[in-house]
C-alpha cells in the first residue's frame, strides 16, 4: 500500500463543509478506482493549530499513485470531475501540506481495520522528526514496544508510516474509542513507558502531536452507516 497524507488549512468556519465535500470526493474516488478514503478528521484546537483538517488516502502502491497523478495532470486522462471539486473546495481551504507515506510492515490497511470492526471517536496523530538513520529502528520499536502499551489501554494502531520524500520523518496514528480512553492513557505512567520515553529521546529530534475527531464519512466513526 501507499498513502497520501494531507494537512489542510481551513478558511473561517468552513471546516464542516470541507469535511462533507471530502466525503463526497472519497465516494467518487473509490467508485472510479482513484483512491480510497482512509480518514478525514478535524483537528482538536486545544491540541494544535486550528482550524485544520487532516485527510488520509489509501492507494495500492506506486503504480496506483502514477495512475492517480495521470488523472490529475495528463491531457486525455484527466478526471473531469476533479477540477470542479477543487474549485468548490477552494472556498473552504487556503492551502496545506501533503506527504506520501509508505506503511511499516505491520501497519494495518483500511480493509484490515474495517474487518476488525474499528470504532473511534478520537485519534492521536504524531509526526516525528528522527535523528539520521533512526527511522527504521523507531518504526520497529513502535511495533514491538509502543503498540503493547497502547493496546493495554484499549487503543488501536491506526497506522505507522515512513515519509520517503522527507528525510527521517515518520507518522503514527492511534485510534481510541472515546476521549476518556485516550486521556486515561496520557495520564497513566509505568516503568515500561519511562523506559520507552528515554529510548525515544535518543532517537528523535522533535515531535508534534494533535488529536483528531473523524468525520461521519469515515468508516470507523461510531455513527457511520
Amino acid at each position: 500500500m501507499l498513502y497520501l497524507h494531507e494537512i489542510i488549512d481551513i478558511v473561517g468556519t468552513g471546516q464542516e463543509s470541507y469535511l462533507q465535500t471530502v466525503g463526497e470526493r472519497g465516494r467518487h474516488s473509490e467508485r472510479e478506482g482513484i483512491s480510497r478514503l482512509m480518514g478525514t478528521w478535524k483537528v482538536i484546537g486545544s491540541t494544535n493549530r486550528w482550524p485544520r483538517v487532516v485527510n488520509l488516502w489509501e492507494l495500492d502502491g506506486w503504480d496506483h499513485w502514477a495512475v492517480a497523478l495521470e488523472r490529475q495532470f495528463l491531457p486525455g486522462k484527466v478526471d473531469r470531475d476533479l477540477a470542479p471539486w477543487w474549485a468548490k473546495a477552494t472556498q473552504w481551504r487556503s492551502g496545506g501540506f501533503d506527504r506520501i507515506l509508505t506503511p511499516a510492515p505491520y501497519s494495518p490497511s483500511r480493509d484490515q481495520l474495517r474487518s476488525a470492526g474499528l470504532r473511534a471517536w478520537v485519534c492521536a496523530h504524531t509526526l516525528i522528526q528522527l535523528k539520521a538513520g533512526y527511522r527504521d529502528e523507531f518504526l520497529e520499536a513502535v511495533d514491538t514496544t509502543v503498540k503493547p502499551l497502547f493496546e493495554a489501554h484499549g487503543i488501536t494502531l491506526f497506522g505507522a508510516y515512513a515519509v520517503p520524500m522527507r528525510s527521517d520523518e515518520a507518522l503514527v496514528i492511534w485510534a481510541a474509542a472515546d476521549f476518556r480512553t485516550l486521556c486515561a492513557f496520557y495520564a497513566a505512567t509505568s516503568p515500561e513507558r519511562v523506559t520507552w520515553e528515554r529510548r525515544l529521546e535518543e532517537m528523535r529530534h522533535s515531535y508534534e502531536t494533535m488529536w483528531l475527531v473523524p468525520a461521519t464519512d469515515c468508516f470507523f466513526h461510531p455513527e457511520h452507516r
